[in-house]
C-alpha cells in the first residue's frame, strides 16, 4: 500500500471522492455564460480547472472575472444570487448547484468505497478538507459520510480565519484536529491549487488524481505521485498490470534479435530471472545489481529445509510439514579493485542470453577518469549434458594502459537479509531452516580444499561443492588474485563448480519427520564425485565444453523451434524462443521432478504444484519422452507418501499432495490446497497422454498402472452415488482458486470421470495384451476383477453441472446462485492480496479458467456450440490473477473464433515474465507460463487437441497477423512437421513409420 507509512489520508472532495465535479462544471458554466460580457472571451472548461477548480467559491468568481479583467464589487456572503457581486454570483452558482444535486443525486467514483475501506481496515485516520460549503450534504447523499474522523469545509473555514487553497491551512487544520502532524498526512487531490497546498504545507504524500489537470501540470504543481485511479493508492508499488494493457518491451532496452535475449542499462532484481541459466538439477540467477547470497545466487534441484507448520488452530489431517527451497553457495560471482579501490557503478552494463550457446554474458564499461576505462566480460555456463557442472568466465579488459586488477571471488555463503511478505506467491522465510557448512573431517578425508560441504538445518539434506580455477590456462589456488592486464590486451579467469547431491526419494519425511529421505547414502560419496568430476573437467578446455553445450543446443533446436512469420519486426520469434529456452534448460536434467520456477528463484518456496502435469508435460510428451517418463517416475516416487495422505483424509487409494518437494504435502491452507483434489487427475491425465502418445507399454506396465489405479481408487471413496443415479463429488476446489469447497466442480467431475475411464481401460487393456503380467499387476495393487467395472460405471453416471437457464455448463453445483462480482467497483488486482477470502468467495468471479481449462482438456467431450457459449459467459468473469490463465484463454478463444482475445491472451502469456505483468518476475520464471506458450501455440493456433492422448487431431487457426506458423511433434516415434500458412496446413513425415490423425476434421495418413 503506497499510503501504508502514514497514518492518515485527508481528500478533497469534489473530483477525488465524488463526481460531483460535473455537477459543479455545469453550475460555473452556467453562471458564467449568463454574466460574462460578449465582449470578453467565453468561458471554457480549462477556466475551471485554471481558476475556480479547488479554491473557496467566491475566490473562484474573483479570479475568473479578473483573467477577463473584470473588477467587480466584492460583496457580502448573504448577498442576494441575483445582485452583481462577487458574493453574489458565487451564491447563485451555489443555488444551481444545490438544484442540480437534489434533482440528479449523486455517486461515489467506482472505486471510492474499496479504497475507504481497505484504508479504515488499515487503522488510518479519515479527513475531507474541502472549500465547498456543500460537503455535509454532498458525503450524505453518495452515502460515504460515515468514513471520516472529521470534516473541514467551506464553513468551517470562514467560522476559523482560515486561508482557503492554495493555502495549505484547512489541511493542516485537519491534521491538528486528529492529533496528528503535517508529516503524518497523506493529502489527495485533484485540483492544481489543492496539490499546491499540500506542497506548501510539507505534508508526508502529496497525491494528484488526474481527473483531467494533466499529469504534468499535477506534478509541477507539488504533487509526489499521480494516479489515475484512487484504487492505485492500495495497489503496491510494484502492482501487476492490467488485463486490457498491452504488453512489450522497449526496444531500446531490449533489442529484437532472432537468437538471443539482450538487456541495456542496469540490471534489477527482474533482470537476474529473465537472463537467468539452469539445466534443470543447478540453476544459477543472472546478474541483479544486489549480492548473491543464499537465495539470490544459485539452488539445486530438490534442495530444501523442512520445518513443522505451526497452525494458530490446527486440526487432524492438517498438513505437517513445511518444506522451502533453500539457496546453495554461489560461485559465480567476482569483485574488481584498481589499484587498491573497489569499481564503482559502470558506465554501461549490456547482459545478454544466447538462446544458441545456453550462456549469459554481463559485459560491464567502466569509466576510471582521465580518459582510461576498463571493460569487464562474465559469462555463466549451466550445462546441459552434464546435471553437476557450472562453467563460469570472466575476462578483463584494458584499452588505455597496463593495469593491475584485484580479483576476489569467494564461494558466497552468505544468508540473505529476510523480509516478510504476505504474498503466498513468495518464498516463506522460517527461523531454523537454513543450511551451515559441515566441518567434520570424517567427511573430507584427504581430499583438498577445493571442496567443501553444506546440509541443510533440518532435512539433513547434503551437499558437496567442488570449485576450480585457471587464470590463463594455469591453475590457481585461493579465492583472491592479482591480474596484470597489458594495455590493450585481456586476461581471464575460469571457474568450474561441480554440485552434488543425493537425489530425493519423494516418499515423505522420516526421521523426527523433518528428515527427507535421499536414493544414495553417504555424504563421503559426495565429496568424491566432486573430486573426481573436477578431474576429469580439468583436462577438458573450455571450448570443448562450449562446444558440447551448443551440439545439445542445435539438435534441440532443430527438433523443437518454433518458427513463426509475424508482421512485429521478429519481436514475437524472439520471445517465443525465449520461453522454449526456458522450457528446455529446465527440464534438461530431470531427477527431482520440476518445480513452479524451476531453478531461477525461491517463489512458492520451491514447491511443484498441477502446473507440471499440465502445463510443461506436453511440451515433454510431444517432444522429449524420455524426460516426461522421467518426471511421471518422480511422481510415482511419490505413491508411498499419497497413500498415506489419502488416508489422513479417510480416502482409499492415493492423494498426492497438492505443493511440495519431497512428496509431503505443504499447503497449509486446505481451501485451496488440499481440497484441489483435481490434482490426481490431473497426473493421472498426464499418464494416460504419456502412454498414448508415446506408446511406452513399459511405463504403463510399471508404474503407470499403479498411478491410474489409486487415484481412481480416491475418486470412488469421494465420490457417492444419489437419488438421481448420478455419480457426484463434494466439497472441493477446482482450478479456480477464487471459488472454494464446492459441490460437482465441472471441471474436477470431468477430469475425475477421465481418470476412471484411463483407470479402467489400461486395465482392460493390460488384462488383455498382457495376461503373463496381470496377475503380478492385481497382487501388487490388491485388485479383483470387479473393482474395474465399478470405476467404468461411475464414469458413466458422473454428474455434468448445466444451467439450462444460462445455457452454460455450471462451474459448480453453487456457482450460478452467487452475486457476479463488480469489477468496476472492486478493482485492485490480484485480488488475493487486497480482499479477504470470505469476500471473494461468495462472489461469482475467477482467478483462472475452470470450466475452460476443461473444455481444453477434454476437447473431444464437448461440442462446439457448448465451448462457444461456456468461454463466453466465463471469460468475463476470469480476473487473469494466475499466470495459468492466458494460455487456456487464448487456446479456447482462437478455437471459438474470437482472433483478437485469442491474441491479446497470447501476448499476457508470452510477456508474463520478460514484462513482469505478475510483478513477481523477481521470485523465479513462472514455468507453467512457458509452456502455456507452447500450448498456445501448438494447441490454439496451432490447431492441435489429444484428449489426453485419446484421439489425435490439427485444425489450425492461424492469427490474422501471421503469415506462418511451423512446428513439429514426435508420436508413436514418429516425428513429423506441421506449418500452416494462409494457404492451409501442410504434414511433413521427416523420421520413423506412416501415421494416422485428423486433419481439419478429416483423416491424413502421413
Amino acid at each position: 500500500m503506497k499510503v501504508a507509512q502514514f497514518a492518515c489520508v485527508l481528500f478533497d472532495l469534489d473530483g477525488v471522492l465524488v463526481p460531483t465535479t460535473i455537477l459543479h462544471k455545469a453550475a460555473w458554466k452556467a453562471l458564467f455564460d449568463q454574466v460574462l460580457p460578449a465582449n470578453v472571451p467565453a468561458y471554457t472548461e480549462q477556466d475551471y480547472y485554471a481558476y475556480v477548480d479547488g479554491r473557496p467559491r467566491y475566490d473562484g468568481v474573483d479570479a475568473l472575472l479578473r483573467s477577463r479583467g473584470i473588477d467587480l464589487d466584492w460583496g457580502n456572503p448573504d448577498d442576494d444570487p441575483q445582485l452583481d457581486t462577487v458574493c453574489g454570483y458565487g451564491n447563485r452558482k451555489n443555488m444551481t448547484f444545490e438544484r442540480m444535486l437534489k434533482q440528479k443525486g449523486i455517486d461515489p467514483y467506482p472505486d471510492t468505497v474499496d479504497l475507504l475501506r481497505h484504508l479504515r481496515a488499515d487503522k488510518k485516520r479519515l479527513a475531507v478538507v474541502s472549500s465547498s460549503r456543500n460537503t455535509a450534504q454532498v458525503l450524505q447523499a453518495a452515502g460515504i459520510a460515515g468514513y471520516f474522523d472529521t470534516v473541514v469545509d467551506g464553513n468551517l473555514k470562514d467560522e476559523m480565519g482560515l486561508q482557503g487553497k492554495p493555502a495549505p491551512d484547512t489541511y493542516a487544520y485537519a491534521a491538528k484536529v486528529l492529533g496528528l502532524r503535517n508529516e503524518d498526512a497523506v493529502v489527495v487531490e485533484d485540483a492544481l491549487s489543492g496539490v499546491a497546498a499540500g506542497h506548501a504545507g510539507r505534508f508526508g504524500l502529496v497525491v494528484g488524481v488526474n481527473r483531467g489537470a494533466g499529469r504534468e501540470q499535477l506534478l509541477k504543481s507539488g504533487a509526489d505521485l499521480v494516479v489515475d485511479q484512487l484504487i492505485e493508492l492500495i495497489d503496491d508499488d510494484a502492482s501487476e498490470r492490467g488485463q486490457g494493457e498491452d504488453p512489450g518491451l522497449d526496444e531500446d532496452r531490449f533489442p529484437v534479435e532472432d537468437w538471443g535475449l539482450s538487456e541495456v542499462g542496469r540490471p534489477d532484481a527482474v533482470s537476474a530471472t529473465v537472463f537467468s541459466v539452469t539445466n534443470g538439477s543447478v540453476g544459477v540467477r543472472g546478474e541483479g545489481g544486489g549480492e548473491r547470497c543464499l537465495g539470490n545466487g544459485t539452488f539445486l534441484s530438490g534442495f530444501h529445509d523442512t520445518f513443522r507448520i505451526a497452525h494458530p488452530e490446527s486440526a487432524y489431517g492438517y498438513a505437517k510439514v513445511g518444506q522451502l527451497i533453500q539457496g546453495v553457495p554461489d560461485a559465480s560471482d567476482f569483485t574488481l579493485k584498481v589499484e587498491g579501490l573497489p569499481l564503482g557503478r559502470p558506465e554501461k552494463t549490456t547482459q545478454r542470453l544466447d538462446f544458441r550457446t545456453g550462456i549469459a554474458t554481463t559485459t560491464n564499461l567502466y569509466d576510471l577518469g582521465h580518459g582510461i576505462h576498463l571493460r569487464t566480460v562474465l559469462t555463466r555456463m549451466v550445462c546441459l549434458y552434464d546435471r553437476s557442472l557450472t562453467v563460469c568466465t570472466l575476462t578483463v579488459e584494458s584499452p588505455d594502459r597496463d593495469m593491475a586488477v584485484v580479483v576476489e571471488g569467494p564461494v558466497n555463503a552468505d544468508n540473505p537479509r529476510h523480509v516478510n511478505s504476505s504474498d503466498p506467491r513468495k518464498s516463506t522465510f522460517v527461523d531454523g531452516c537454513g543450511i551451515h557448512e559441515v566441518l567434520d573431517n570424517a567427511v573430507y578425508g584427504e581430499l583438498s580444499a577445493d571442496c567443501r560441504v553444506f546440509r541443510c538445518n533440518n532435512s539433513r539434506l547434503s551437499l558437496a561443492l567442488g570449485v576450480r580455477q585457471f587464470r590463463d590456462g594455469r591453475p590457481v589456488e585461493g579465492s583472491g588474485w592479482r591480474m596484470d592486464v597489458p594495455k590493450g590486451g585481456s586476461t581471464r579467469l575460469v571457474r568450474y563448480a561441480i554440485y552434488r547431491s543425493h537425489p530425493i526419494l519423494p516418499a515423505g519425511t522420516s526421521g523426527n519427520g523433518l528428515v527427507v529421505q535421499t536414493r544414495g547414502e553417504g555424504t563421503r560419496n559426495l565429496v568424491e564425485d566432486c573430486r573426481d568430476r573436477l578431474e576429469e573437467v580439468s583436462t577438458l578446455s573450455l571450448d570443448e565444453l562450449e562446444q558440447r553445450q551448443r551440439e545439445w543446443l542445435d539438435q534441440f533446436w532443430e527438433r523443437q523451434d518454433i518458427r513463426i512469420q509475424a508482421d512485429d519486426g521478429g519481436r514475437t520469434q524472439q520471445m517465443v524462443r525465449w520461453e522454449l529456452f526456458q522450457l528446455a534448460q529446465s527440464t534438461a536434467q530431470i531427477e527431482n521432478g520440476v518445480g513452479a520456477k524451476g531453478l531461477s528463484g525461491s517463489g512458492y518456496s520451491g514447491h511443484y504444484f498441477w502446473d507440471t502435469e499440465i502445463y510443461i508435460l506436453p511440451f515433454l510428451i510431444y517432444s522429449a519422452p524420455a524426460r516426461a517418463r522421467a518426471v511421471l517416475h518422480y511422481r510415482y516416487l511419490m505413491l508411498p507418501a499419497a497413500r498415506r495422505r489419502a488416508c489422513a483424509l479417510n480416502l482409499n487409494g492415493a492423494l498426492f499432495p497438492w505443493r511440495t518437494i519431497d512428496g509431503e504435502e505443504a499447503s497449509a491452507y486446505f481451501p485451496t490446497g488440499t481440497a484441489q483434489y483435481h490434482i490426481d487427475a490431473d497426473i493421472a491425465y498426464a499418464v494416460a497422454q504419456y502412454v498414448q502418445v508415446t506408446g511406452d507399454e513399459d511405463f504403463l506396465q510399471a508404474e503407470g498402472i499403479d498411478i491410474l489405479v489409486e487415484t481412481a481408487r480416491l475418486w470412488m471413496s469421494l465420490g457417492r452415488y444419489k437419488e438421481d443415479g448420478r455419480f457426484h463429488i463434494h466439497c472441493v476446489t477446482g482450478p479456480d482458486e477464487y471459488t472454494v469447497l464446492v459441490d460437482d466442480n465441472l471441471y474436477t467431475n470431468q477430469m475425475a470421470r477421465f481418470n476412471l475411464l484411463a483407470a479402467y481401460k489400461a486395465y482392460q487393456y493390460l488384462r488383455g495384451k498382457h495376461p503373463d503380467l496381470i496377475g503380478a499387476i492385481r497382487e501388487r495393487l490388491h485388485l479383483d476383477e470387479d473393482e474395474a467395472d465399478k470405476w467404468s460405471s461411475a464414469a458413466q453416471a458422473m454428474f455434468v453441472p448445466f444451467d439450462d437457464q444460462e445455457g452454460v455448463h455450471a462451474q459448480d453445483a453453487q456457482f450460478m446462485q452467487r452475486p457476479r462480482w463488480h469489477f468496476d467497483q472492486f478493482t485492485a488486482r490480484p485480488l488475493l492480496l487486497h480482499y479477504h477470502p470470505l469476500v471473494i468467495y461468495r462472489h461469482k468471479v475467477l482467478k483462472q479458467t475452470d470450466v475452460v481449462m476443461a473444455l481444453y482438456l477434454l476437447s473431444s467431450w464437448f461440442t462446439p456450440e457448448q465451448k462457444l457459449a461456456d468461454f463466453d459467459y466465463y471469460d468475463p468473469l476470469t480476473t487473469g490473477d494466475s499466470t495459468l490463465s492466458a494460455a487456456s484463454q487464448s487456446i479456447l478463444a482462437a478455437e471459438v473464433g474470437h482472433d483478437q482475445l485469442a491474441m491479446q491472451y497470447f501476448r499476457r502469456s508470452l510477456f508474463t515474465d520478460v514484462d513482469d505483468l505478475h510483478a513477481n518476475t523477481t521470485d523465479g520464471i513462472h514455468l507453467a507460463a512457458c509452456g502455456g506458450v507452447w500450448s498456445s501455440l501448438v494447441c490454439g493456433f496451432g490447431g492441435l487437441r489429444d484428449t489426453g492422448g485419446t484421439g489425435l487431431s490439427i485444425d489450425p487457426r492461424l492469427p490474422s497477423s501471421w503469415r506462418s506458423l511451423t512446428y513439429e511433434l514426435e508420436v508413436r516415434g514418429t516425428r513429423f512437421q506441421v506449418a500452416v500458412t494462409t494457404d492451409g496446413v501442410d504434414l511433413k513425415r521427416l523420421s520413423g513409420p506412416g501415421l494416422d490423425l485428423l486433419v481439419q476434421g478429416h483423416p491424413r495418413h502421413i
